[in-house]
């Protein structure tokens, strides 16, 4: 029977082709983005044995992954931390092996250097990278290698930069400013193409030899295996190690802290988002397949009469049409498998960025490859399944003598759709309470989760629903169509007589539009939030110099750099058409452990600072306006209210924003209408003249006037030395900053307090040129090569690229649905389209036939769909914080949701009635037994 009918069979096997052809090519695809422990160790060894490093003292509770040497903890408290420790007196890797013991050292530095455009900031190897041990991990491509200080390597992309070649010399400004001959180029398998990278002996580009920094520095064994239990050793020393015996072999689970297990990859997270679209899909061949086995079975309808006639029984029946879903969807399975495979290499081959980590070779998942060929016969046996069902219940007489009735309507269906349909709005609203629940008083995971997928599985259930209403809902829509001519009334009446094959597409179409609108909800809604909650450095296209950097020399920690004018000179230089600000703040008051080294009273309070400490000035929060379970945090009285997630005070008004910003910051009007981003306002300009100051937040502003504490710490408990009262007022700016007060120098001075310069700032108006970029970089890394340049450029705005991307996917899924739905109506209906032509039926009719065909079944779709994705992102949106507001706000993309209710019908529309007239209906009398 499938070979009597090859056009709606091989329909069929590609329906289901297509979707497996998917989820194989992402399957293999994720499958060969994982390194196996082979290619893993070559990565991150080539040919050595083992790699050290050095991470702390001596400590006998050191333990660490047997995967990744960069996850180790200490046994005795559980924490997990990938940097080196400050502790004293570490072990010298040299210490650890004998004499005799062959050590290659890799230390890593960055790099100010002049290119073709100017100066630009890169990372740097030191050490013997070209070394043969380290084949795979670094290999030679051009050129000689290194054998004196003077002599470098590069990435071939690199000499590009430099706009040089082999032989010739590259010049560096930091950390050590000298020039280098370029011998050779060297290729890193962990990094692209596109790469920048310099490569030298130890020590030439920062003086900093490997002994003299064994914690910043890797040490590579190009001879020395080390087993699992020489590592525990190791561990002991404050040596954490990498073993191409351990990962080749690791030892079982249970034998290390199995906490490192959670470093592992992203893939089930992959695999979960893969089940869920091959699932989606596989529904959508199942809907669609049905209808193209349903049409295959009425037409088929005299030789099934024919085999009933000769003693066949249902059953028989019912394993014939099914058997056809098994054959064709192991076809489809084998057929999207090969061409899944061949797509997998394709986009590999193209995508590929010379990087090994990328794509470390080309893997089969082949029980990921089984389950998807074991769930694509099933969703074509399950396509088949309905029609068989029905197969059984032919009248064979008026199969023989070629009749075909509608099928007639019951209200079991009716019934049982909206019963399905009110128990999925129940669902859903009931999921709404539990995920208000879950934020109320504290924040619940499981509550929430338990939430939302009640929120999830409420609006499945209503598609169910609509799916058993929807021929009641064609046979309404057949009569408000009639008013709109023979066209509208003809179609509309085909759609509602043959719900086998039109209800199969409406439903299809409706849950693609149904998880695209929701999906196109949720991006949007996430969008908001990020962008809600996105902390500004800066205003907009500005760039930023915080003078109050992170200093990795002992006694480590944040160190205020006294090159403020350096720094303002840098960004004048890279965008000389800007000019730079050197702004200057009060320093913040230390917290409270801060003097007590960590330890704290018996009761549990911080220790108090010595009496002596200097004091600082800190602005006064109004207490009204702070959440009550975080009143602790901000000047008021502790509450006895856990903190919850759920607290809307603002992160800008924290005690300590973070270390390196200040809340007080000193200067002219120009400087705050830098910060502001904006022109200073009249008011402001008032209150500053008057010796006030303003306020970029109102929580700091009580009956007009700004306090300032003066205190040791920030700590709340402790009463303040002084307090001074200002006139104030607020200008916001665009988007919250960390910058909360702002007065005059004479203000400052008037009260004694100091200030210094800890910012550069320089007001783009544009983002910066690649170009640019690489010039600032440099020139601020040649001042100092601890302070970083930060260009704001605001959050990132997803939401309508994602949006768009979704409708056009729905459009071509549409499409394809409705070309697929229109294709099978034509095949099943011929006959109806002959009596039409015999009765002089004109081409506009049959136009306005397929254009109303396709209004119904898409155009009722599209609106379901879009109407039910709406439903969870609404049900999300009633959870609420504390100050009433919602923290998963209902914003949906109504212009893309419109396009998807109105324009995509219509040009599904369009292309159904442009190609509807040019069909011409072949005539053909056939008795009723050929």
């Amino acid at each position: 029977m499938a070979g009597q009918s090859p056009g709606r069979s091989a329909l069929v096997v590609l329906l289901v082709a297509i979707p497996v052809l998917g989820m194989v090519g992402i399957t293999t695809v994720v499958a060969s983005n994982e390194a196996t422990p082979a290619e893993h160790a070559v990565l991150e060894l080539g040919s050595t044995e083992a790699r050290v490093r050095i991470v702390s003292a001596p400590q006998t509770t050191l333990t660490q992954s047997p995967l990744n040497d960069a996850y180790w903890n200490h046994s005795n408290d559980g924490v997990i931390t990938d940097g080196p420790s400050p502790e004293s007196a570490p072990m010298t890797a040299a210490s650890l092996f004998p004499a005799s013991t062959r050590l290659l050292s890799i230390r890593s530095t960055a790099v100010v250097a002049e290119t073709k455009n100017g100066l630009g900031s890169f990372p740097a190897v030191q050490g013997q990278p070209w070394d043969p041990a380290f084949a795979g991990k670094w290999n030679v491509t051009a050129g000689a290698v290194p054998t004196h200080d003077d002599e470098i390597m590069v990435t071939p992309a690199t000499l590009d930069r430099l706009g040089t070649a082999i032989g010739s010399t590259a010049t560096f400004t930091a950390p050590t400013a000298g020039a280098f001959t370029i011998v050779g180029t060297l290729r890193s398998a962990s990094l692209d193409d596109a790469a920048i990278a310099f490569y030298g002996l130890p020590g030439v580009f920062d003086g900093a030899l490997p002994d003299d920094s064994d914690l910043m520095t890797e040490w590579y064994l190009p001879d020395t295996a080390l087993t699992w239990t020489e590592i525990g050793e190791l561990n002991k020393q404050g040596a954490t190690v990498l073993s191409r015996d351990v990962l080749l072999d690791p030892p079982p689970r249970g034998t290390y802290d199995e906490g490192f297990d959670r470093y592992g990859s992203a893939s089930g997270t992959i695999s979960v988002f893969i089940t869920l679209l091959g699932g989606f899909a596989l529904f959508e061949v199942a809907l669609l397949a049905g209808a193209a086995f349903t049409v295959g079975a009425r037409t088929q309808q005299r030789t099934l009469a024919t085999l009933a006639s000769t003693g066949g029984d249902r059953r028989l029946f019912f394993r014939v049409v099914s058997y056809g879903g098994v054959i064709l969807g192991t076809l489809g399975a084998a057929v999207g498998t090969a061409l899944g495979l061949g797509a997998a290499w394709l986009f590999m081959w193209f995508s590929a960025n010379g990087s090994a980590s990328r794509y470390p070779g080309f893997h089969l998942d082949v029980i990921s490859l089984l389950v998807i060929a074991a769930a694509a016969v099933l969703a074509g046996w399950c396509a088949a399944a309905v029609p068989a069902r029905a197969a059984g219940k032919i009248d064979v007489l008026a199969a023989l003598r070629g009749a075909q009735r509608p099928p007639k309507p019951t209200r079991r269906r009716p019934i049982a759709g909206i019963a399905l349909f009110v128990l999925g709005a129940v669902v859903t609203v009931v999921g709404g309470l539990v995920q208000v629940n879950a934020y109320a008083p504290v924040y619940r995971q499981v509550s929430s989760n338990v939430g939302i997928g009640l929120i999830i599985a409420g609006p499945v259930l209503m598609q169910i629903g609509a799916v058993f209403i929807a021929p009641l809902i064609l046979r309404w829509a057949t009569r408000s169509a009639s008013r709109f001519g023979p066209g509208a009334r003809l179609a509309t009446r085909d759609v509602a007589r043959n719900p086998g094959r039109s209800v199969p597409a409406l439903a299809a179409i409706m849950s693609c539009v149904f998880v695209a609108s929701f999906a196109m909800s949720l991006v949007a809604t996430f969008e908001v939030n990020s962008t809600k909650g996105y902390s500004f450095s800066a205003p907009l296209h500005t760039a930023v110099v915080n003078l109050n950097a992170y200093v990795d020399t002992p006694p480590y920690g944040y160190e205020l750099q006294q090159t403020g004018p350096e720094v303002v000179a840098a960004l004048n230089s890279s965008f000389p058409a800007q000019g730079a600000r050197l702004l200057s703040s009060a320093a913040e008051p230390p917290s409270a452990y801060f003097y007590s080294e960590g330890e704290s009273n018996p009761d549990g309070s911080a220790i108090a600072p010595p009496a002596d400490a200097p004091v600082f000035p800190y602005p006064r929060i109004d207490p009204e306006t702070v959440c009550p379970s975080d009143a602790g945090r901000y000047g008021a009285s502790p509450a006895e209210t856990p903190t919850d997630i759920r607290c809307p005070t603002p992160s800008y008004l924290a005690t300590m924003m973070s270390v390196r910003d200040d809340h007080i910051w000193v200067g002219d009007s120009a400087d705050l209408a830098a910060i502001l981003g904006e022109p200073v306002s009249t008011e402001s300009s008032a209150t500053l003249a008057a010796g006030g100051a303003v306020s970029t937040y109102d929580q700091y502003l009580v009956d007009g006037t700004i306090t300032l504490d003066w205190r040791p710490t920030l700590d709340s408990a402790q009463a303040p030395q002084r307090s001074t009262t200002l006139a104030g007022s607020v200008q916001k700016p665009q988007h919250p900053l960390p910058y909360a007060i702002f007065m005059l120098e004479s203000t400052a001075d008037a009260l004694n307090m100091d200030h210094r310069p800890s910012l550069v700032m320089s007001t783009l108006g544009a983002a910066p040129t690649v170009a640019q970029t690489d010039s600032v970089t440099g020139a601020v890394a040649a001042v100092s090569s601890y302070l970083e340049v930060e260009v704001e450029e605001g959050p990132e705005l997803y939401g309508a690229a994602w949006s768009w991307a979704l409708l056009t996917l729905t459009t071509i899924i549409a499409l394809v649905t409705a070309t697929i739905t229109i294709g099978l109506a034509r095949a099943d209906g011929h006959r109806d389209n002959a009596v039409l032509t015999s009765l002089g039926a004109s081409p506009r009719v049959r136009r306005a036939f397929g254009f109303w065909q396709a209004v119904v079944i898409v155009g009722l779709g599209s609106v379901i769909g879009v109407l039910l994705g709406l439903v969870p992102s609404l049900a999300l949106s009633l959870t609420r914080d504390t100050s009433g507001q919602s923290l998963l706000p209902f914003a949906p993309p109504w212009l893309q949701l419109a396009l998807i209710v109105v324009a995509l019908p219509v040009v599904v529309a369009i292309g159904a009635a442009l190609t509807a007239s040019g069909n011409r209906t072949r005539f053909s009398n056939r008795s009723a037994f050929d």
